[in-house]
């Protein structure tokens, strides 16, 4: 057994906060740690070792504009954002509602229908100003999500709100229910100035629903597809997968997307985290990494969408998150266009220094925060885009089928109380507004202990 790397993490009985580390063991690579109570844990990171040893990103720091906490108890405990944190975020998370028409058997939220606590509209306004005030310049992207966000009957008045206040990028997470079931629904969506529909989609088969979301769905997710592109309205899928449950089901989803590439934009892969709710049969053996999700892709596809393409994003931490962008072209085949350089060019960019020690100044040598906080949310605001409507010819025909073509592949490996790490926290780009003010992110907001209990979600 040989030590990669050190870092803090937490017990996933009590969440106290411990020390952890990545080690190699044989072949793979995994996070260990041990409470004095509670005894050693281990979590599956890459099964391969030179998949994650070669997995590495130019990454860059943008601190958060306000500090809003200060730390006491250590990361995670004092999220806020505290004065320890990285990374200011891309895409902000507003809760709508924690009640659901599914009862999945799968929840990070843990949502049902008999919950129901939901923010009023004046409530709703004060957090887009809340957010107003915490954001530079260029303000935060913003992801309407739950529970079910479109069991608001108010949910195109909250909509129009958010546009009219400014944010340039609206998105919402959806089990895509109501926009299945109701056909203009998806068109009142797109006509208020939804950006984009972020979608729950685990495979092209009913018996994965069955086990994952406690109902047969498949045809309800194709018919909400069919209703967004006729409102032309972007989609992405949004597959959580779990070994031996859906895993196989990754090159069909994709070839989903190529089918459907002019309103399907692309995927987010989430392979799945153990939080909130979930079977109580899924323990370690269900865990599916980021590099599986890599290698599967690569695999399942014959090889037509590389690992080489994937790339970790510089805004961020490597181990949360990989993307590529691709282009399909007249014979079925897909072209990658994503650079695979560095794309900081930054020779000044901030580490993560150890707890109680600050770093000296350092002359700037890269483009001001600004230019590249806005260029990273501009890039999300632009991928999932459909094409325009044209009847022009020449290079603007040329842009439009290319736009109609083009897709994105991201994911994003979510961690847990098992697979915490808070170097990986400091630098979350993705972040919860909580009530009462105050950003807190994705991952510390969701995680809970082994008997369910949130640190942070009420």
């Amino acid at each position: 057994m040989i030590a990669l790397s050190e870092t803090y993490s937490v017990c996933p009985v009590c969440l106290g906060r411990i020390q952890a580390a990545y080690v190699k063991n044989g072949c793979s690579v995994y996070l260990e740690k041990e409470c004095g109570e509670h005894g050693k844990f281990s979590c599956l990171i890459s099964q391969d070792a030179d998949d994650f040893e070669n997995w590495k990103a130019d990454t860059i720091s943008i601190k958060p504009k306000e500090v809003l906490r200060q730390t006491k108890n250590g990361c995670p405990h004092d999220c806020g954002p505290c004065e320890k944190h990285l990374q200011t975020a891309c895409c902000v998370l507003i809760d709508l509602t924690d009640s659901c028409d599914q009862n999945c058997a799968i929840c990070f939220a843990s949502a049902s229908p008999e919950k129901r606590r939901e923010p009023g509209l004046s409530e709703i306004e004060q957090k887009f100003d809340e957010l107003i005030r915490m954001s530079e310049t260029r303000k935060f992207n913003i992801q309407f999500s739950g529970g079910e966000p479109t069991i608001r009957d108010e949910l195109p008045e909250i909509i129009t709100m958010a546009k009219a206040k400014g944010f340039e990028y609206v998105q919402l997470n959806t089990n895509g229910k109501k926009i299945g079931t109701e056909e203009n629904y998806a068109l009142i969506l797109k006509q208020v100035g939804l950006d984009a529909v972020f979608m729950q989609f685990d495979g092209m088969t009913d018996a994965v629903y069955r086990v994952m979301r406690n109902e047969e769905l498949l045809e309800l997710k194709k018919m909400a597809v069919e209703n967004c592109r006729k409102a032309r309205l972007p989609v992405a899928l949004v597959p959580t997968i779990a070994r031996g449950v859906n895993d196989c089901e990754i090159g069909g989803i994709i070839q989903f997307m190529l089918e459907n590439v002019d309103v399907v934009k692309g995927i987010h892969f989430q392979p799945m985290s153990f939080f909130g709710r979930y079977p109580s049969g899924f323990g370690e053996e269900r865990r599916f990494t980021m590099f599986d999700t890599i290698n599967e892709i690569h695999r399942q596809t014959g090889g037509m969408i590389s690992k080489s393409d994937l790339s970790p994003i510089s805004t961020g931490h490597a181990l949360c998150c990989f993307y590529a962008n691709y282009v399909k072209q007249e014979d079925g085949s897909v072209l990658c266009t994503s650079a695979k350089e560095s794309k900081s060019g930054c020779c000044c960019e901030e580490s993560a220094e150890p707890e109680g020690q600050s770093s000296s100044p350092v002359e700037p040598c890269c483009p001001p925060d600004i230019e590249i906080i806005s260029k990273d949310r501009d890039y999300v605001l632009k991928k999932w885009k459909m094409a325009e409507t044209s009847n022009e010819d020449g290079f603007d025909a040329f842009l439009n089928n290319l736009r109609e073509n083009s897709f994105t592949l991201t994911g994003m490996a979510f961690q847990d109380a098992v697979s915490l790490d808070t170097e990986r926290l400091k630098r979350c780009r993705v972040q919860m507004l909580v009530d009462g003010g105050g950003l807190v992110p994705f991952c510390a907001y969701n995680v809970t202990d082994i008997d369910g209990n949130y640190l942070y979600r009420p």
